[in-house]
């Protein structure tokens, strides 16, 4: 499939209701599950057994989030590439080319809405996909990047396989499937802080995908300055996890 094939095939117009922190805006968790969920829908069986996902995103916004998304400059599209090589890792999907995300400013778009359209094309060149400066043109792409297409799933998986939390000048290793972290002693990591709660926080690892979930915390949990609520976040290396007066850094590798 052409980049000129099926133009418009897999639009989709995720619209969220209050994005804690943000007034309705969207966030990278946000745009990182949308995205997620239109390959899952956009996944297509080819003749050998396949399971195909577009390789190229573009992500419309409105003018506000358009903003938002400019002031993580370029590592915000490169996260984009980086979870949509995850996701297909963990899904076993297919990528037919290099990897390479965009984001627009769509002025018909209210705030807390976004668009993806998605294409497939195997002759992508990275070279002409180098990453434009944060300060690109307002009616341009905030923000692109491109990664190589199809790694192996042993070479994807290996890449995010350890994980860390930077805490108060040291590293805690993250090992198991789940790990607690809290103010009590049976914590896997304990932190000594009245606002965190005896379980406060947990991080969990499914496949090549991190997840910061609360446990109940009576002053909650933040990832990047959202609240998690009964939500969940996916963490991407660098994310900042606030738990009551305590700050973690997530790192991956």
């Amino acid at each position: 499939m052409g980049l000129l094939d099926t133009l418009e095939r897999g639009i989709e117009k995720a619209v969220r209701g209050a994005f804690s922190g943000r007034g309705g805006s969207v966030g990278p968790v946000e745009i990182a599950t949308a995205v997620r969920r239109h390959m899952d829908r956009e996944s297509s069986t080819a003749a050998n057994g396949a399971a195909l996902v577009p390789n190229l995103y573009k992500i419309r916004l409105s003018e506000d989030d358009f903003a938002e998304a400019k002031k993580y400059g370029t590592a915000l599209a490169e996260e984009l590439c980086e979870e949509i090589l995850r996701h297909a890792d963990s899904q076993g999907y297919t990528l037919l080319g290099p990897v390479k995300a965009t984001f627009v400013k769509n002025t018909e778009l209210r705030r807390g809405q976004m668009s993806i359209e998605s294409q497939s094309d195997r002759d992508v060149n990275p070279a002409a996909s180098v990453p434009r400066p944060a300060h690109a043109p307002a009616a341009g792409p905030a923000a692109t990047a491109a990664l190589p297409g199809r790694l192996s799933r042993s070479a994807n998986a290996a890449r995010a396989t350890t994980a860390s939390l930077e805490h108060d000048g040291r590293s805690y290793t993250l090992s198991g499937p789940s790990t607690v972290i809290g103010r009590s002693s049976t914590a896997d990591i304990t932190i000594s802080d009245t606002g965190v709660s005896r379980k406060h926080l947990e991080v969990v690892q499914a496949g090549s995908r991190w997840i910061a979930r609360d446990l109940g915390s009576t002053n909650g949990s933040y990832v990047d300055g959202t609240e998690l609520r009964s939500a969940e976040a996916d963490l991407f290396d660098g994310a900042l996890i606030a738990l009551g007066n305590a700050r973690m850094r997530f790192r991956i590798g």
